[in-house]
């Protein structure tokens, strides 16, 4: 988890929202301490995996869970926050 702890992850999680931009790129974004913090992605195989079933045996992505840190973990390095 990238030094998050558990329990944080999961209530960022709970807060991530993904919107379609066109093209193949998504809006990504989460609220951490009262900020909405945001970035872009390309990472289709990511947003399959939370959307639909699209995880598992012999995926990129072995759980949903996984599929959401990663997208979380990538909208902290954008926004230059610590991991």
């Amino acid at each position: 988890m990238n030094g998050i702890k558990h329990a944080n992850m999961e209530n960022l999680a709970s807060t991530l929202i993904i919107k379609g931009s066109g093209y193949g790129h998504f809006h990504i974004s989460i609220e951490k301490d009262g900020k909405e913090l945001s970035a872009t992605t390309t990472n289709t195989t990511a947003i399959d995996a939370i959307a639909g079933d699209h995880y598992g045996d012999g995926l990129f992505y072995e759980t949903k869970q996984e599929a959401e840190e990663q997208l979380i973990a990538y909208i902290l390095h954008i926004n230059s926050i610590g991991v």
